[in-house]
C-alpha cells in the first residue's frame, strides 16, 4: 500500500474513516498534491488493536483513486490509536493535513466535528477542514482562493499559503483585509507591506486586494460562497481571551463556511 517516496516534499496527510466525508476529503487532497507533485499519505486510525490490524477494502480504494488522480507517491496505513493524536504526530513531518468535516462530532447547525476542530488547534503544519455547499456535495472546483489578511504574523502566513495554493491550483487570489471603521490611510499601509510579500513569493499571480468596512467574520463568510477555498491564519490581532490556540473568526469560519477552509500555521 506505499508507494516509494522520491519527491523529497513532506506528505499531505489525509485522515480517514470509511464516511463519504473523509472520502472527499481525500478525493481533494489527491487534487492538490497531483498539483503540488506532492505525496498523499492515508491514514486510518483506530482505538481498538483488533479493528486496527484489520485490512480495509475501501482504504486500498481510496489509495487507488488517489493514484488515479495522479498523486505520487501514495501510501495508507491502519494504525491503533486516538485519531487526533495520531493525526497531529504525524502533522509534524507533514506538509498539510487534511480532513472531512460533515461527520459524527458535529454538534447541531456546525459543519466541523470535535476532530477537526482539535486537530485546526493542535497540528504543527496548515490544516485542511473539507467540504461542500452541503453535506451530499463535492468541494467546488472553481472560484478563487481567499485568504483573510490582518497583519498578523498569522495572517501573513494565510496570505503566502494562499498564494501557494491558488498557483498549484491555476485559479486567483482574493486577499480580503475587514476593519470596522478603519482609517483607509491605515488599510492601504497594510495592504501596501502584504501586496509586496506576495509578488515576491508569486510575481506573476492574479491578486484582488479587498477592504471591507466590517468585522472579518461577515465578509470571509460571503466570500466563501463562492471561493474554492478559503484560507486563514491560525490567530489574528485581537489579544487571546483563553489558552486556545485558534481565534474566535477562524474558528467559526472551520465550523459553518460552505467551502474548504484552510488554517495556516505562523
Amino acid at each position: 500500500m506505499t508507494d516509494d517516496d522520491r519527491t523529497g516534499i513532506g506528505p499531505l496527510v489525509v485522515g480517514v474513516d470509511g464516511s463519504a466525508s473523509a472520502g472527499g476529503a481525500a478525493a481533494w487532497a489527491a487534487e492538490l498534491a497531483a498539483a503540488q507533485q506532492a505525496p498523499v499519505h492515508l491514514v486510518h486510525a483506530l482505538p481498538d488493536a483488533a479493528a486496527a490490524a484489520q485490512r480495509s477494502d475501501w482504504l486500498d480504494e481510496l489509495a487507488g483513486a488517489a493514484r488515479s488522480a495522479g498523486a505520487a507517491p501514495v501510501s495508507a496505513e491502519t494504525v491503533r490509536g486516538a485519531p487526533a493524536q495520531v493525526l497531529v504526530d504525524r502533522s509534524d513531518s507533514a506538509r498539510m493535513l487534511v480532513v472531512g468535516s460533515y461527520g459524527p462530532g458535529a454538534r447541531s447547525g456546525m459543519l466541523a466535528g470535535d476532530l477537526a476542530l482539535e486537530l485546526v488547534g493542535r497540528a504543527g503544519c496548515p490544516v485542511a477542514v473539507v467540504r461542500g455547499p452541503a453535506p451530499t456535495e463535492q468541494p467546488r472546483r472553481a472560484g478563487p482562493v481567499v485568504a483573510g489578511v490582518d497583519g498578523s504574523a498569522s495572517g501573513r502566513a494565510a496570505l503566502l499559503l494562499g498564494a501557494e495554493l491558488a498557483v498549484a491550483l491555476g485559479t486567483g487570489l482574493v486577499a480580503l483585509h475587514a476593519r470596522p471603521g478603519g482609517s483607509t490611510a491605515e488599510a492601504a499601509a497594510l495592504l501596501d507591506a502584504e501586496r509586496a510579500a506576495v509578488f515576491a513569493a508569486r510575481p506573476g499571480l492574479d491578486v484582488e486586494w479587498e477592504v471591507a468596512d466590517d468585522t472579518p467574520l461577515r465578509p470571509l463568510l460571503d466570500r466563501a460562497g463562492t471561493a474554492r477555498l478559503l484560507v486563514v491564519g491560525q490567530r489574528g490581532t485581537a489579544p487571546p481571551l483563553t489558552m486556545q490556540q485558534l481565534g474566535s473568526t477562524s474558528r467559526a469560519l472551520v465550523e459553518f463556511a460552505p467551502c474548504p477552509v484552510v488554517v495556516a500555521r505562523t
